[in-house]
């Protein structure tokens, strides 16, 4: 009889054993395909979208992002039910719990209820430089979740940040902003022929505006203001001072 019992209790641990790992591999299987198909449809869409890539990416990212959560969730429920778990009265149970967890979970709520915020009102995409005010923090977004927003940092540090500290964020591609290009003066004679090369290497870039002579702390420069986007100006301002001194050379 123990012989019969404990042959019973083989087969039936064997039975629930295929059956996980069929599920396993079945759910697997289902998300892998459900992501492949999410990542066509947003990179043919792009393609003829090339102006929105950037919003494109971002919900593309979310969206497998929400379908990997809904995966797990239905695979645990798979899983329990497997091994003949009162799911019912488990889900019951866990609005008692829910109670007491309720302060708990009142983050993890602000982190989703932010995040959505973030993507439907289009404030953030995946490649912009962001600065969090409250945090000090600045960076390229990598990912944008339903929980959390990861950045790189400028020492190339990935940064994750809960959804629900966001709560003064300055996106600054696409930010207009100004900055001036001061070339010194060393000597009165060369004033005007150093005028004439500022002016021969600013008609290349009309973002660049020729201010002229100021005095800063006794000293004299030629100045030129430049206009562009946050992203590429510091980059731009270099190669425009390197053609200054080249010239000037």
């Amino acid at each position: 009889m123990k012989f019969l019992h404990l042959e019973t209790f083989f087969e039936t641990t064997l039975e629930k054993f295929v059956q996980l790992l069929l599920a396993t591999v079945l759910f697997y299987i289902f998300y892998r395909l459900l992501k492949l198909i999410i990542k066509r449809l947003f990179d043919k869409y792009s393609q003829t979208n090339i102006a929105d890539s950037a919003r494109v990416l971002t919900l593309s990212r979310l969206i497998q992002s929400t379908f990997q959560y809904l995966t797990i969730f239905l695979y645990i429920y798979t899983v329990l039910g497997i091994f003949g778990l009162p799911v019912g009265s488990l889900l019951a149970g866990a609005g008692i719990i829910g109670v007491a967890l309720g302060f708990a979970g009142r983050d993890l709520m602000s982190d989703v209820i932010n995040g959505f915020f973030i993507i439907v009102e289009h404030q953030v995409n995946v490649g912009d430089i962001v600065s969090f005010k409250n945090l000090d923090i600045s960076g390229t977004v990598k990912t944008i979740g339903i929980r959390s927003m990861t950045l790189t940092g400028s020492n190339g540090a990935l940064i994750f940040i809960p959804n629900r500290h966001i709560t003064a964020l300055a996106n600054l591609s696409r930010t207009q902003t100004s900055l001036f290009l001061d070339v010194p003066i060393t000597y009165v004679a060369n004033v005007s022929e150093l005028k004439n090369r500022l002016l021969k290497v600013n008609e290349s870039y009309p973002n660049a505006d020729f201010i002229g002579v100021i005095t800063d702390q006794d000293k004299v420069y030629l100045r030129t203001k430049l206009t562009g986007n946050y992203s590429d100006i510091s980059s731009q301002k270099a190669t425009i001072l390197s053609q200054y001194y080249e010239k000037n050379g």
